[in-house]
């Protein structure tokens, strides 16, 4: 349990870091790609707001980008303009050295026609563009300032329309978002690693209180067991020898019946603990346990005395299933599996017991017939005390311990129990 808990105490610690990691690793490179993409998408709007050509003069306004004066000189774009049938008809490849009239026509042609702006790949570049529809007027306003070199033979149709694109390359500014994302998380990557290093080095003094309470609650079952042994054999030795010279009356049999229950539990809760700790330890003794032979003898033992209560008892055993493991605990598992059937079978209800081999596991599922069973809280029926049975009949005798005992023994042998409820009976299902 000291294990299972630290484990716990390691995976929900990690897994809360690297939910903030990220969190914060997706807000920071998600800030990081909008901030460049947004402030290049500010730039080519400013570009082809100026008809294709960012102004070298000194302008102060809000651009939505820092305006200085080497900005003109440090970006790289084109400009274009294309016809209606997406021809080139004028280029502008002063602020870029790197491209042609074929790249710029490809480059042109991957754009859609219904965006006016966006981004595109080519094989080595990125892209970014802005589209802006013109008139013929201003594209002869265009040729005459000479802001645009010729890419057809053709005239000016002044009926035409026109589209100016402007291309800018930010294949370096991505790449450097690219690099930073990168980093981020190899970074991040990092720092979890150390986390998880440190959490599982201190895990054990983080839940120190824990195993010293848990280890004192033992030591205090354990110890006050075997001080409640010695007064209740007092007390049944007292209670005998009321019996012997008055002979047997309602209140000595009420008491030796009392005395009886108690020692029960005192034996019952030691024996829990024992098997807590032999989970913990691993001290078991594994040897070859024919568990379908197991079943059916300790079934047969039930059968008599689920019969006389009026209920039947099906057994569905296949042969030959052996396990690893510790006999008597085996043994004690099954019994009590059986006992608490037998105990919350419906009036001529049916406990069944089943047995089979699922790969290299036995699966034991013994169920009985329970039509309030539905309503039960079945996660619960694994704790300390727990009755089924909210009004804790005394005809169905016990402690509430006895699936604990169940759940131990389970976990001794590093197999599962579950319990549910499916069409009118409640289920233990054992895999081992």
């Amino acid at each position: 349990m000291i294990k299972k808990l630290r484990r716990k105490f390691i995976l929900i610690a990690s897994a809360a870091i690297l939910l903030v990691l990220a969190i914060v690793l997706i807000i920071v490179n998600g800030l990081s790609y909008y901030s460049n993409y947004s402030e290049a998408m500010s730039i080519v709007d400013f570009i082809a707001e100026n008809s294709g050509r960012m102004p070298d003069d000194d302008r102060k306004g809000d651009f939505g980008f820092h305006m200085t004066r080497e900005l003109p000189y440090e970006t790289r774009y084109f400009s274009v303009v294309l016809d209606s049938d997406e021809q080139l008809v004028l280029t502008d490849y002063e602020h870029i050295s790197s491209v042609t009239d074929e790249e710029a026509q490809l480059v042109s042609e991957l754009t859609s026609a219904d965006s006016t702006s966006g981004s595109l790949k080519t094989d080595d570049s990125y892209y970014i563009y802005k589209t802006k529809a013109i008139t013929a007027e201003e594209l002869e306003q265009l040729v005459e300032e000479k802001r645009y070199a010729s890419s057809s033979e053709t005239d000016i149709d002044t009926n035409a329309d026109y589209k100016l694109a402007v291309f800018m390359d930010v294949t370096n500014r991505m790449y450097r978002v690219r690099t930073l994302c990168i980093m981020s998380i190899l970074s991040g990557i990092a720092c979890y690693v150390v986390f998880v290093l440190l959490v599982s080095a201190f895990s054990k003094r983080a839940v120190q209180p824990f195993i010293e309470n848990y280890e004192k609650q033992k030591q205090f079952i354990t110890n006050a067991g075997h001080e409640l042994k010695t007064p209740l054999a007092i007390i049944s030795a007292n209670t005998e020898v009321m019996e012997a010279m008055d002979g047997k009356t309602e209140w000595t049999q009420s008491t030796m019946k009392q005395v009886n229950r108690l020692s029960g539990l005192i034996s019952d809760l030691i024996t829990l603990a024992r098997l807590e700790e032999s989970s913990e330890t691993q001290e078991s003794v594994q040897e070859d346990i024919d568990i379908s032979a197991k079943t059916d003898e300790i079934a047969s033992s039930f059968r008599p005395v689920i019969e006389q209560q009026g209920k039947f008892l099906e057994t569905d055993i296949e042969s030959g299933i052996k396990i690893k493991g510790s006999e008597k605990p085996v043994h004690e598992l099954i019994s009590i599996l059986l006992d608490n059937a037998a105990k919350y079978c419906d009036d001529e209800g049916t406990v069944k017991v089943e047995l089979k081999q699922q790969r290299k596991q036995a699966v034991l599922t013994v169920s009985n017939s329970y039509k309030e069973g539905a309503n039960v809280d079945h996660s619960r029926f694994f704790d300390r005390f727990y009755r089924g049975d909210s009004s804790h009949n005394s005809e169905r005798s016990g402690y509430g311990i006895g699936l604990s005992m169940a759940e131990s023994i389970v976990k001794m042998h590093k197999g599962k129990i579950s319990a549910y409820h499916s069409e009118g009976k409640t289920c233990f299902r054992v895999v081992i």
